[in-house]
This record gives structure tokens, sequence and C-alpha cells, in this order.
């Protein structure tokens, strides 16, 4: 490098930071009392302060997993972003969960530009607002962000894309690099949400995607929540080391690398997760603080409202679980509710609970953040023939929350026998089912051969709150859920 230029740079990087604007609770398994924006904020300033040339990178899913998504829609997200000074981001799968006006929303309170190389946008509202690349120059180093992004079929519902038109991101991955090194970028890193899988060699996975190309110098990760404490060195197609690196998740670590330059411009690499803990909470920027303050207190005063007592953890689990349990027979309840009608089946997806309900009070929020996200109720009828498609694909799935009118035996992940309401299933006959727009819109388990559809006009969240409401008044305060032998696996 000329003397005008520097000849290193540091890149901070987040990844799946899913709305956890607070620590983690003093109470969690895992990563009790880390993370938490404000302190994400001291450290960055702090590298900042330590060194002269610093990017700020974030590789999707910034948003969903707390109350403050649900009801503030992105705001605060958007805010720490621009509070942060990110210079880069790319969108993961749950940016799209308030739909693609949300989606507009959020670009708008937000500057930080984003780069997307395997989504075309052109025909969504989002048109013109998404960069396929960028290059970003800070002190002489010019350095390439692309954006790859994760296949939306099976993960966003078809309403919460419309327009998005994917492509796998190795049919465009290396060009758009290519065209970044063209245009005078000293590296080209990709932002990707397409996941890390060890050893694997996919070209669908970050480590095939460097495996197969020329022109990626560095991967940050996204999508499968996973800890990197060392860099995954992958040897590209020109025999190079490219380190793919990912933080997990909900800011419990922070991204850092630091990349120096040879005289011949190669770089060469200095990768570490940082700790996001409580030492930091002497250096927090006060007015920051003040900031993030006010949007919790606007949001905690609805959710601490007390639901009732469990005496119990109620948790997750498959084939059934006290929480898969409670949540099948809660959809019942809900079509009678608030839809009039007697459901036969229920059925909810696993990778819809968020989160596990501890022992103790039971508030609003920990009822959101088990079912954080903007689903509602669908009644659908169908024929027995496609209930019992319904019933393949939650045994060939190892099991998920049902009523406890189902009576599922599962051998070798198929159905070995299976009752409604303790009788076998009628091909002929027609059965009401109570599940969630988002799995009717997946084309799964039956469903695209419906006889009829209709759907709940509120959030399905708010309906769980009145449900466990419900079970509170009929026992005396106290919510318990227990496992009954709905699905046994043989």
């Amino acid at each position: 490098p000329t003397d005008t230029k520097e000849n290193e740079f540091v890149i901070l990087f987040t990844n799946d930071f899913h709305s956890q604007i607070e620590p983690l609770s003093k109470e969690e398994t895992y990563n009790a009392d880390r993370g938490g924006a404000k302190r994400i904020k001291a450290l960055v300033d702090s590298v900042r302060n330590a060194e002269k040339t610093v990017f700020l990178a974030d590789a999707g899913d910034f948003v969903q997993g707390t109350y403050y998504f649900s009801l503030l829609n992105g705001v605060v997200e958007m805010e720490i972003m621009e509070q942060l000074g990110y210079d880069v981001r790319t969108v993961g799968n749950h940016e799209f969960d308030k739909k693609m006006n949300g989606l507009l929303d959020m670009l708008t309170w937000s500057n930080v530009p984003v780069v997307a190389s395997n989504y075309d946008f052109t025909l969504s509202c989002l048109a013109n607002r998404v960069e396929t690349s960028m290059i970003i120059e800070k002190n002489g180093i010019k350095v390439g962000f692309i954006g790859l992004n994760v296949k939306l079929d099976n993960l966003v519902a078809p309403s919460s894309r419309e327009g998005v038109q994917w492509q796998n991101a190795i049919n465009v991955a290396d060009q758009e690099a290519q065209l970044l090194k063209d245009k005078g970028a000293d590296i080209v890193i990709a932002l990707s949400h397409l996941g890390y899988e060890q050893g694997s060699s996919s070209p669908y996975y970050d480590r095939g995607i460097a495996m197969n190309t020329r022109n990626i110098d560095m991967i940050i990760g996204g999508h499968s929540h996973t800890f990197l404490n060392y860099a995954d060195y992958v040897t590209n197609q020109d025999n190079e080391r490219v380190p793919v690196v990912q933080t997990g998740s909900k800011g419990i670590c922070l991204g850092y690398a630091k990349i120096k330059f040879d005289e011949n411009n190669r770089p060469s690499y200095t990768y570490k997760l940082i700790p996001v803990k409580n030492h930091l909470d002497k250096k927090l920027d006060p007015e920051f603080s003040d900031l993030i303050d006010e949007y919790s207190e606007s949001v905690t005063y609805k959710m601490e409202e007390v639901l009732g007592y469990c005496p119990d953890a109620i948790r997750k689990g498959s084939p059934e679980s006290p929480l898969y349990n409670i949540t099948g027979d809660a959809l019942i309840w809900m079509a009678k509710e608030y839809m009039d009608v007697d459901a036969d089946v229920s059925l909810y997806n696993s990778g819809g609970l968020r989160a596990e309900i501890s022992a103790g009070d039971l508030t609003i929020g920990d009822v959101y953040a088990v079912y954080p996200f903007d689903n509602v109720l669908s009644i659908l009828t169908m024929k027995g023939s496609d209930l019992k498609t319904l019933f393949n694909d939650v045994a060939s799935s190892g099991g998920l929350p049902v009523n406890s009118g189902v009576k599922l035996v599962i051998s070798n992940k198929k159905v070995k026998s299976v009752t409604v309401n303790g009788k076998a299933i009628d091909n002929n006959k027609t059965y009401t089912v109570a599940t969630i727009d988002y799995l009717v819109e997946l084309g799964r388990y039956g469903f695209e051969n419906a006889l009829s559809r209709s759907d709940a006009p509120e959030v399905i969240r708010d309906y769980f709150v009145e449900y466990f409401r419900h079970l509170a008044e009929q026992n005396n305060g106290q919510i318990t859920a227990r496992t009954d032998g709905r699905i046994t696996i043989q």
C-alpha cells in the first residue's frame, strides 16, 4: 500500500441479534446476563477509540425475538443501528416478519445501507432501496461488501415476501465480488445469512460458497446461530484461505477481526469473539442508555402484567412436551372462543415456539417471548385423506404441537397409527383444523387442498395471552401443563 493508505483495519460485526435489546435474563440456563444493546455500544465505542479504521456490519436477523419487535415494529432496532453507526448490513429471513411494508418502514427509519446480492427487489416495494453490492472507503482502504441471502421458501410466507425474486447465492457471489475488485476494492467481505454447516462442502452454506469461489476474501455468517470461537479457514478455488466467522446470536458476543495487508496487498486476519458482559456496565454511553430506557419503559409496563402462576416450568421438546401440548390445546380453545368453531385437530410449528416458560409468575411478556410472531389463527376444513397427509408430515418431523384429541404413534418417522377423538380417520369425512396462517402458506400438511379457510382478525399471540388468563381463572390462578401420550414414538 502507498503512504496515503492504511495497511490495516478492524471490522466489527453482529448476526442474529434478534431484538435482544436488554441483556439476557440472569435466570437463563445459558449465557445468563450476557448481551444488551447498551453494552454492545460501549464495546464498539472502545474499539473505535483504540483503532484508526473501524467498520461495523450485520449479517441479518437483527429483528424478531423479543416483545420490543412485537410491539414497536423495529423502531428500536433501527435506532440502535443508527446510534451505533453501522456501515452496512444484509437482510435475514426475519426482516420479512412484518411483511414487505414493514421492511420498507424499517429501511426508512435507518440510513444504514443494505446489500443483498441474490435477492432481486425490482418488482417489490423495496425497488431501489437495496444495493446488490457496494464499496465503502475509509482512510484509503476500500472494502467491498456483498450480501448472500437465504432461500425464503419454507421460512417466510409468500404474502410476506411479495415481489422478491431469489436465486441461489452461488450463482452470483463470485461475479459480484469480481465486479467490486474490478472497481478497486482491496478486499471483498460477504455478509451471509445462509448458515454454517460444520465440515459441509454444499454450495448452499458458507463453507461451500468459499470453496467454490475465488474473489471472496472473508465470510461473516449468520442464520445458524453458530458460535465460531475460531475462524474456519476454507481453501478457495485459487488455493487461498478464506476465513468463515459467526458470532452466535442475541448479541452475546461481538465479532472482531483485524485485517492487515502485506506489501502484495494480501490480507491476514486476527479474529476473536468479544463477550458482551456486565463489566461493560461501567462504560455505558449515558445518552444512548437514556434513549433505550425510554423505549423499555413504554413496553415494560404492558408486559409486566401477571396472568397466573406456574408451579413448574413448561418446557418444549418432541415428540410431545408440556409446551407443545398447552400450545396445541390453546388453538382448539381459540377456534371456539374467537371463531365459534369446534376444531377436530390443531397444529403448530415447533420453530414458532421461541422460548420456554419458567416456574413462577407468568406475565404477558413471557407469553410474547414464546409466541413472538405476527401469525393469525387459521381455520381450515379438509378431507380425511388430506388430514392423513398432515399426520404423515407430523410423523416425519418427529412430532409437533397438536391437541389432546389426537393419538398418534410414530415408527421410523412414519405414522404407525392415528386416531382423532378416539376414531380412525375417514378419508371421505370433512375435518376442521385450527392452525396458523404461516403453516397454511407453506403449502405442506395437506393444507394446499383445504376445502375452506378463514382467518381470525387479530395476531395470535394476543389470543395466547387470553388463553393463559383463562387457564389461571379456571384453576385458582395456577397454570399447569403436562404430557399425556398424545404422540408416542416406537
